[in-house]
């Protein structure tokens, strides 16, 4: 690999420690994005410098989120491992499987202590903020599961309907946010 390239793998680290996942797995994938071709089990742990053993269980682990293809090379006697190219789904797999059940259980936490806080004082202000964390479950949830349903099947290349689409829910995501902050500096300045 390029060593200028190389320079570029404790992003990877990173952003997948940030996301939940281990260093290794990050720089495992990122070793396999920026070399540009497949790479065997020992390539990979002679490369990072790191045991067969740390280097198979990142691959197996990346495999896992569908992160990675392994096939086997008959010319090469090994298995093969590559970076999937449609990010998009590693990202809803990760959604689908993490964030979502934590939404979920969360949710009904909420909603259990809410039944039990509304046979008291119905000016509870417990049952306001109880009742704000089910909507906003409901909302994040909903977003996940657009957000999944894109990713099954759609490809996100720059010139594509979607892909333009969704820089322009951004775009407007941002603006609403300012508005909302806006919005709560205000509300905050009446009490």
């Amino acid at each position: 690999m390029d060593e200028k390239l190389r320079e570029f793998l404790p992003q990877f680290e990173t952003f997948f420690e940030a996301i939940g996942f281990k260093q290794r797995q990050g720089r495992v994938w990122g070793m396999l994005v920026l070399a540009g071709r497949p790479l065997s089990l020992a390539e990979i742990a002679e490369q990072l410098g790191i045991s067969i053993g740390s280097a198979s269980e990142a691959l197996t682990e990346l495999r896992e989120w569908g992160a990675i293809t392994s096939e086997f090379s008959p010319t090469h006697r090994c298995q093969l491992h590559s970076p999937v190219s449609d990010t998009l789904s590693i990202v809803a797999t990760v959604l689908r499987r993490r964030e979502q059940v934590a939404i979920e259980r969360f949710k009904e936490s909420a909603r259990a202590a809410l039944s039990m806080v509304q046979r008291g004082d119905a000016r509870d202000p417990r049952v306001e903020t109880l009742q704000s964390i089910v909507t906003t479950s409901d909302i994040a949830q909903g977003a996940i599961q657009f957000f999944v349903t894109t990713a099954n099947g759609t490809s996100m290349d720059a010139d594509t309907r979607l892909s333009r689409l969704m820089r322009r829910m951004m775009g407007m995501g941002a603006k609403l946010s300012n508005e909302a902050m806006k919005l709560i500096r205000k509300g905050g300045e009446r009490e």
